[in-house]
C-alpha cells in the first residue's frame, strides 16, 4: 500500500495493526485504525489456539470469530463514514479472504476487487478464478497430511476436506447476514459479490502450492525476503557471539501463547532443552517460567528475522507459520515444527517433502521424540543444503514480489478490471465444470442403447427358440 501511495495513488487502509500513525503516514495514505474492537472475541480466538481440539472445530470457531470481529470493527466511526459518504469513489478494492463481508464495498462503489491472501489459496479462491481443483493433487492449506498416505488415509483426508468445505459454506450464511447489516439489505449475497473479484494475489511461491495450474489473473507473490537486514541489539548480539556450541531459537509465533500449553508439554520442552549443549532463545509470553534451565534465555519478543540470520543459530523450533517459514528459509536455518492451527500442519508437511525440517505432533511429542529430532537435524548437514537449494529457487525471479504486485494492481486500474484474464471456468457450478449434464445425457443414451440391445437380443433369442421348438415338433 505504501508503494502505491508513493506512486501517486490515494490509498485508504482499514487495519487493526497500523504500521504508521496519522502523523507519520504518507500524505497519500489514510489509515483507519480499528484495533479497539471489543477484545473478548480476539481473546477467545487466541486462547483456543494450541489447545488439543480437532482442526475442524478450531477452524470453524476461527471463521466465526473473525466474522464477528469484522462486524465490530466496521462499527468504527471512520469506517461508517466510508460507507455512508456517497461522494467517495474508489477505483479498486483490496481485501483479505478471511473477511469476505468486505466485498460489500465492491457493491457500494461499483469497483473491481483484488483478493490478497496472506497464505496460499483457500477453498473458494480457486473456484472464483476457474483454476484447476483436485483435492489430493493440489491440496488446500487446511490439510494436515500430504504425502506417504495409505489408501485409507487418502479417504480420511478427502472426507475431512469435504467436511471443512461444507462447514465453510455454512459460515457464509452468517457472513451474508453481517454483510447486509453493514451495507444494507439490498446488498447481494457473497456468492454474487465474488464475481467482482478480478485478480488474486497469493503470498506464496508456486512450489509451495504444488505448482498448481492457474489462470493469468492469479499472481504468486512469495519467495522474496520480507525484512531488510538490521543490526541486533548489543546484548543479544553478545549473547549469540559468546555461544560455544551454537544456539537454538524457539518461538511459537504471535498467535500462540506458549504458557497456555499443558504443564506436561512445557516440562517436556524444558527437560530436553536443559540436556542439550546449546544455548536457547525462547520467546515466552510471561515474565517468568518455572524450572527454566540455565541455558535458556527468555524474552517476550525477539527480532526474529535478524536472529535467524546469525551464524550461531543451529535450529528453529516453531509452530509452522508461513512468515516464520519464509524467514527461516531465507536465513538457511532448519526447522522443527509442532503445528497447532490453520495452515501450520500444511507447512510442516512441506518441510519434510523438501527436506528442510521435521514435523512433530504437539499431542504425541515426548522427550525422546523431541531430542532425537533435534539431534538428527543439527547433526545432518543435508537439511541446510536443502535449504540453500530451496532459497536459491525461491529468490531466482525476474521481478520482485513488490514490483509484480504494483504492476498488476495498476493493470487492473488501467483497464477497469481484468475480465480479459478470467478463465472460462470462473464461477462455474461444479455440475457444469465436470460436465455432469453431458455425462448424464451420455449415460442415458448408453442405458437406452443397452436396454434396446437387450430387448432385441431377447426377441431374437425368443424367436429362435420358438423356431427350434416348432421344427422339433414337426420332426
Amino acid at each position: 500500500m505504501l508503494e502505491l501511495a508513493n506512486r501517486g495513488h490515494e490509498v485508504v487502509v482499514i487495519t487493526p495493526s497500523p504500521v504508521f500513525t496519522k502523523a507519520t503516514a504518507h500524505p497519500n495514505l489514510t489509515v483507519i485504525d480499528v484495533h479497539e474492537v471489543p477484545t473478548k472475541f480476539c481473546d477467545e480466538l487466541a486462547s483456543s489456539i494450541g489447545q488439543e481440539t480437532d482442526s475442524h472445530t478450531q477452524l470453524m470457531f476461527s471463521f466465526e470469530v473473525l466474522a464477528r470481529v469484522f462486524e465490530e470493527q466496521f462499527k468504527s466511526n471512520d469506517v461508517q463514514k466510508l460507507i455512508t459518504d456517497k461522494r467517495r469513489k474508489f477505483d479498486l478494492i483490496f481485501y483479505e479472504p478471511w473477511a469476505r463481508s468486505v466485498l460489500g464495498f465492491s457493491h457500494l462503489y461499483k469497483a473491481p476487487v483484488i483478493e490478497f491472501s496472506s497464505l496460499a489459496g483457500f477453498y473458494d479462491i480457486y473456484d472464483e478464478v476457474g483454476a484447476v481443483s483436485h483435492r489430493l493433487f493440489y491440496p488446500f492449506v487446511t490439510r494436515k497430511r500430504l504425502y506417504n498416505l495409505t489408501l485409507w488415509e487418502k479417504v480420511s483426508e478427502l472426507y475431512k476436506q469435504i467436511s471443512l468445505e461444507y462447514s465453510y459454506l455454512q459460515i457464509e450464511k452468517l457472513e451474508n447476514e453481517i454483510t447486509k447489516r453493514i451495507f444494507g439489505v439490498d446488498t447481494p449475497d457473497l456468492k454474487e459479490l465474488r464475481k467482482n473479484i478480478e485478480m488474486v494475489f497469493l503470498n506464496v511461491h508456486p512450489i509451495w502450492d504444488f505448482n498448481r495450474p492457474v489462470p493469468p489473473n492469479v499472481i504468486y507473490l512469495g519467495g522474496i525476503p520480507r525484512n531488510p537486514k538490521k543490526e541486533l541489539p548489543k546484548d543479544l548480539q553478545s549473547y549469540l557471539n559468546a555461544s560455544k556450541n551454537g544456539v537454538i531459537y524457539m518461538s511459537f509465533g504471535s498467535s500462540v501463547q506458549p504458557s497456555m500449553l499443558s504443564e506436561k508439554k512445557i516440562n517436556i520442552f524444558m527437560n530436553v532443552l536443559a540436556d542439550l549443549p546449546y544455548e536457547v532463545l525462547l520467546k515466552w509470553d510471561k515474565e517468568e517460567l518455572l524450572n527454566k534451565p540455565k541455558n535458556v534465555k527468555l524474552s517476550k519478543w525477539f527480532p526474529q528475522s535478524d536472529v535467524l540470520r546469525h551464524p550461531k543459530i543451529k535450529l528453529f523450533i516453531m509452530q509452522g507459520g508461513l512468515q516464520s517459514t519464509d524467514e527461516a528459509v531465507m536465513a538457511g536455518v532448519p526447522l522443527i515444527a509442532l503445528p497447532m492451527h490453520g495452515d501450520q500442519y500444511f507447512n510442516a508437511e512441506l518441510y519434510e517433502i523438501h527436506g528442510i525440517g521435521k514435523k512433530l505432533s504437539i499431542k504425541t511429542v515426548t522427550e525422546e521424540i523431541l531430542k532425537e529430532a533435534i539431534e538428527t537435524i543439527i547433526g545432518n548437514k543435508s537439511y541446510r543444503e536443502n535449504l540453500v537449494k530451496l532459497r536459491n529457487i525461491l529468490t531466482d525471479q525476474q521481478l520482485s514480489s513488490l514490483e509484480r504486485a504494483v504492476w498488476w494492481t495498476e493493470h487492473v486500474i488501467r483497464h477497469g478490471g481484468a475480465a480479459h484474464l478470467r478463465a472460462a471456468a470462473a464461477h462455474m457450478t461444479w455440475t457444469n465444470y465436470y460436465m455432469l449434464d453431458l455425462l448424464l445425457l451420455l449415460l442415458t443414451i448408453l442405458l437406452i442403447t443397452i436396454l434396446l440391445l437387450t430387448l432385441i437380443v431377447r426377441l431374437i433369442f425368443k424367436n429362435i427358440t420358438k423356431f427350434i421348438a416348432i421344427k422339433v415338433k414337426r420332426s
